[in-house]
């Protein structure tokens, strides 16, 4: 069971209610906080929604809209997204390629990061035989891409050269095209992931659809990064 928080700014009674949101149980209800709410009183409500939650089976919480309290909750674990994207970092990239209008098998790809780390080879081994070059900002990244040229064939590039689109997992590094930002705080630049049969609803579907990669209930050959909706 997972719980399902809104923030209402009206006056409102506190209810639970057990509904579904596409593949996953879950368990609704509004803190409702009418302007002029002191904030004791916003606290003593999401301590009573969350505590209602935890009795109700929930363990983790996905958030309708901007929910402004989230660093309030206690009891409930938040579905945090950047584990998803990371894991989907390839995917991300080839979604910025085609963003860029730029055909994958043409496009360089740069995969940015403080460090090189299992996301970034992952997706880098997964994205040698679907594009014409991979540049690896990293330490030691020379020495990688050297690697992947012995094992895949693949371009070794050098950072003046640049890329068609980026893939960052820190803050700092290069950019080049159209950069995924996969860290606390970065930005997607307006692509979104998706999976293919899987209905989820506006406003929480990047959270739920982050839940079920976590839980393995769905594929990656399902997940497609697409533009988000304006």
């Amino acid at each position: 069971m997972v719980g399902w928080l809104a923030l209402a700014e009206k006056r409102g009674r506190f209810r639970l209610k057990e509904d579904r949101l596409g593949p996953l149980e879950v368990v609704r209800a509004a803190v409702y906080a009418p302007e002029g709410l002191a904030l004791w009183r916003l606290s003593h409500r999401l301590r009573r929604a969350e505590r209602a939650r935890v009795r109700a089976g929930a363990g983790r919480v996905i958030f309708a809209g901007g929910f402004p309290c989230k660093n309030r909750l206690t009891l409930l674990r938040p579905v945090d997204p950047v584990p998803f994207w990371r894991g989907c970092a390839d995917v991300l990239a080839l979604g910025a390629l085609e963003a860029e209008g730029v055909d994958r098998r043409r496009g360089c790809v740069a995969l940015s990061a403080p460090r090189l780390c299992p996301e970034l080879e992952g997706a880098a081994e997964r994205l040698c035989p679907q594009v014409r070059g991979l540049l690896i900002d990293a330490p030691e990244g020379a020495d990688y891409a050297q690697y992947l040229q012995q094992k895949f064939g693949l371009p070794v590039t050098p950072l003046p050269a640049g890329a068609d689109a980026t893939v960052a997992f820190g803050p700092d590094g290069g950019r080049w095209g159209r950069s995924v930002e996969l860290y606390e705080g970065g930005t997607l630049n307006g692509l979104e992931l998706r999976a293919e049969g899987v209905e989820l609803p506006e406003g929480c579907a990047e959270q739920a659809l982050a839940l079920l990669w976590e839980r393995g209930e769905v594929r990656r050959e399902q997940i497609n990064a697409v533009q988000a909706k304006v």
